[in-house]
């Protein structure tokens, strides 16, 4: 078993520096290739002769986990006792940044034609009940368009109002009916909140459709307060998955799922952080859950 986990981890592409008492025990060739040293000269040596940096000496020495340049990489460092873990995500930091670049242009080239339609809609004048509501239906969502190409243009969240949560789910049905009819959703929002609601309308559009595509009956989406904050959060009965953390990266669920881009949940976390909160994503029991966590003022 010894012999196939060394054969293992010199074939992995993760790097791994295993130390003892600030000396090298051993590296594996990525962990060579990622540190741009040799292992024949490291080896029994300290610590940070292998490393060359002080960042990382400390990470080692202490533990815990943080993305770091280094030797013009972008490294992704976990720390755990006499272990150092390398993986290497000089490409991915790449793509987010022209993923970053692309969304910009598209904010661009949506904000005209919406600030157009919102004026032509309220010149309209229906004639009978049901187009006054398909009409209310269209100015919400070209309201809401609005509200997500204000959010991917970094511009600072809309006003805030004190609502109750349960007032956001008529929207949310009425858009997902065609994926909801048939499926089993409960839904449990007995909280009030203080935030844009167009804001958070789009997350949970988003939280709800990741489910509805990837995700296993019955889908919950609920609200309560944890540690003076608000959560809400939709879980599913999908298999576990093998870093939640990844998956608010572009396409990661999706692409697991094999269909779609996977960038609503990458949207979801920008949209929380812009309204002074975080996403998350995590196990728990059966569940998978994915919610945000805004603060109650």
């Amino acid at each position: 078993m010894n012999e196939l986990l060394a054969e293992a981890w010199e074939k992995a592409l993760e790097g791994l520096v295993l130390h003892r008492d600030r000396q090298v025990l051993y590296l594996n060739p990525k962990a060579e290739e990622l540190l741009e040293v040799s292992r024949e000269k490291v080896v029994g040596r300290p610590l940070l002769l292998a490393l060359r940096d002080h960042r990382l000496e400390a990470l080692a020495l202490h533990g815990g986990e943080r993305t770091l340049e280094v030797r013009s990489r972008t490294l992704r460092v976990r720390a755990l006792p006499g272990r150092l873990y390398l993986l290497d995500e000089t490409e991915l930091s790449r793509r987010l940044e022209a993923l970053e670049e692309a969304t910009q242009a598209l904010a661009h080239e949506l904000r005209t034609p919406l600030a157009g339609m919102g004026p032509l809609l309220e010149a309209l004048t229906p004639r009978t009940l049901q187009e006054k509501e398909v009409l209310d239906l269209l100015k919400g969502e070209v309201a809401r368009l609005s509200r997500l190409v204000r959010d991917l243009s970094l511009i600072q969240p809309g006003p805030k109002r004190t609502f109750p949560l349960e007032e956001l789910w008529p929207r949310l049905e009425r858009l997902l009916r065609e994926k909801i009819r048939e499926r089993r959703v409960e839904v449990h929002l007995p909280h009030t909140a203080h935030t844009d609601p167009e804001a958070l309308f789009q997350i949970l559009l988003n939280l709800l459709d990741n489910a509805l595509k990837y995700g296993q009956d019955p889908i919950r989406l609920l609200s309560r307060k944890e540690g003076g904050r608000l959560l809400l959060e939709v879980r599913d009965q999908g298999p576990e998955l093998p870093d939640y953390e990844l998956l608010f990266l572009p396409r990661h669920r999706g692409f697991q799922g094999g269909a779609g881009q996977g960038l609503g949940l990458y949207l979801v976390r920008r949209i929380a952080q812009g309204l002074g909160g975080e996403a998350y994503a995590l196990r728990d029991g059966a569940e998978n859950v994915f919610g945000v966590a805004l603060p109650l003022n």
